[in-house]
């Protein structure tokens, strides 16, 4: 089956996920690979299967080369101590409805059905480069280029979020989870890729440190039930590894042009990925 009729098939078995992000009406119907709203507004399935909610262009600092490195590393697996954590905390695997936020290139969302989450999965991302890419290398979500500020979800209809290294909007978090739905967010601890921030950073010093607990906070003033777990590994890098490493992550944003050389000439054999589990339910 073409990937625009399994994406269709998912829309027609699952229209009560979404709302329209421009009336907030319910979508009333699918027709010819199109959502439909009772308003009439309308949103086109893509060749790929992906949905393009956004009412105008968005900007952001992901581009392809990015999100490619992103997507290789991740399949050499960096990620997946962190994805085997998460998995065991999703309480409804089976046949529960799961809305990835921010899933980025979609690797995530492909490991944890690997590991065997099964139910309805959705991943959306601002980023149009993102989604693409997504949809190009995997079928195990329905994929959608959209906004957390103007979503296209429905309310009360989800019973696990991720939240994984995404921004946040606990207003709409609320929102859309079930009554006691899960939700799972991912912040870096003090020394996510640290030797990389050391390396990046070498000529400032200030910049070597990093500390999660405002965001910490402001996740426990909105949700109960609140469980932290502390994730810490060591992964081992390829030297192409090391290099996509480099390309992806946003720590290389504020280095120098002098930092970021000297980096490529000591390239790390090792980094650990040391991150916060915050899992929370919701409180209405």
């Amino acid at each position: 089956m073409k990937k625009i009729e399994l994406a269709n098939q998912f829309l027609q078995n699952n229209m009560d996920l979404f709302e329209c992000p421009v009336c907030h009406f319910k979508i009333k119907k699918i027709e010819k690979h199109s959502l439909k709203c009772t308003n009439g507004h309308s949103f086109d399935l893509s060749k790929k299967g992906t949905l393009y909610f956004l009412s105008k262009g968005s900007k952001n600092e992901y581009n392809k080369k990015m999100l490619e490195a992103r997507y290789k590393i991740a399949q050499a697996g960096l990620f997946n101590p962190l994805l085997e954590a998460i998995y065991e905390h999703i309480e409804n695997k089976k046949d529960g409805s799961l809305l990835d936020v921010g899933c980025g290139e979609g690797s995530q969302l492909d490991y944890l059905t690997q590991l065997g989450l099964s139910g309805n999965k959705i991943g959306f991302d601002i980023s149009k480069d993102a989604i693409q890419l997504a949809a190009g290398n995997f079928t195990s979500a329905l994929f959608c280029v959209a906004d957390l500020a103007q979503s296209p979800f429905a309310t009360k209809k989800y019973d696990t979020l991720l939240n994984i290294f995404s921004p946040s909007n606990y207003e709409e978090f609320e929102r859309l989870l079930k009554s006691n739905g899960i939700i799972i967010k991912v912040v870096p601890e003090k020394d996510y890729l640290i030797e990389l921030r050391k390396l990046l950073y070498h000529d400032q010093k200030e910049k070597q440190t990093y500390s999660n607990q405002l965001v910490v906070d402001k996740f426990k003033e909105h949700f109960l039930e609140i469980e932290t777990k502390r994730i810490s590994y060591s992964f081992s890098l390829t030297r192409q590894d090391f290099l996509d490493l480099m390309e992806m992550t946003p720590l290389s944003w504020g280095a120098s042009t002098e930092a970021k050389q000297y980096a490529l000439d000591h390239p790390l054999s090792s980094v650990t990925v040391d991150v916060c589990l915050l899992i929370g339910k919701n409180k209405a």
